[in-house]
């Protein structure tokens, strides 16, 4: 045998590396077929024994089956048998595991069923109703919200569970400035005093002095009160100021500025007053 291999020409590279893709390209199968043939060269061993005996024990009943055979209907079976051997072994592997499956199950299902059979009865009893079949109807209509729900649902509890650690820290921390601020608001309720506000106008007063606060709280009315809040602590305008005084202020040019503001002040001040 060695001679006729060495005396065997080798194939061209090209048929090799052809060989070697369609290999590699059937290398699944391949392994399914090794696979098959040590579970059948396994079962042949396992059956080896047993079919010895019973040939020996059936030889006459092999006798009358070969009679049998000769039937035409009888030769067309085994060659469907033949030509289907390996879907007819994947089928035996199939029913075996089933088999075992079905041992294991079969007591967990007697309990399940046992235990279920009040629940199953009530449901039963639910579902004969014409609204359980209309909620499950809707459902079905509405599966694909249900399911963006859902997500968000799963998204928003992530979120809860970052967030608790958070808001209890917060919670703790801002626990004395809650109490600091229920007693202002304690304080705030006494100072009112036997005047009965509706919550409409005590919101309303409330806005117009956030309103009234947003506008003193500008820049350029901070910084010209303040800088004539200046002139109260400054010792130079300790002296009083007489006629001739104020009559030469009235040349300054900053002074006139301030007494324009003042009057514009005053009008627009009149004004509101009478439209009220």
């Amino acid at each position: 045998m060695a001679s006729n291999v060495e005396g065997t020409t080798a194939p061209p590279e090209s048929e090799m590396d052809e060989l070697v893709a369609r290999v590699e390209a059937n290398a699944d199968e391949l392994v399914e077929l090794l696979d098959l043939l040590v579970a059948t060269k396994q079962l042949g061993a396992d059956l080896a024994p047993e079919l010895k005996t019973a040939t020996a024990e059936s030889r006459e009943s092999l006798e009358e089956l070969r009679l049998a055979l000769e039937r035409e209907e009888t030769l067309v079976l085994l060659q469907t048998v033949g030509e289907n051997v390996e879907t007819l072994t994947e089928l035996l592997e199939l029913l075996d595991a089933t088999k075992d499956l079905a041992d294991d199950l079969v007591p967990e299902v007697k309990t399940v069923a046992a235990d279920a059979r009040k629940p199953l009865e009530e449901l039963r009893v639910a579902f004969e109703g014409q609204e359980p079949l209309v909620l499950l109807q809707k459902l079905g209509e509405n599966t694909d919200t249900f399911i963006e729900l859902l997500d968000l649902l799963e998204a928003t509890e992530g979120l809860v569970t970052e967030l608790i650690p958070e808001l209890k820290a917060a919670a703790a921390g801002s626990r004395s400035s809650f109490e600091q601020l229920r007693i202002v608001v304690a304080g705030f309720a006494d100072a009112r005093g036997d005047r009965e506000l509706e919550p409409y106008e005590m919101g309303q007063n409330l806005g117009n002095m956030l309103s009234l606060a947003e506008r003193l709280g500008d820049p350029k009315l901070i910084n010209s009160v303040d800088a004539g809040l200046t002139a109260f602590t400054d010792e130079r305008t300790s002296e009083p100021t007489g006629i001739r005084g104020l009559l030469g202020a009235l040349r300054d040019d900053d002074v006139r500025q301030g007494l324009g503001t003042l009057v514009e002040f005053l009008r627009r001040m009149g004004k509101a007053q009478k439209q009220e």
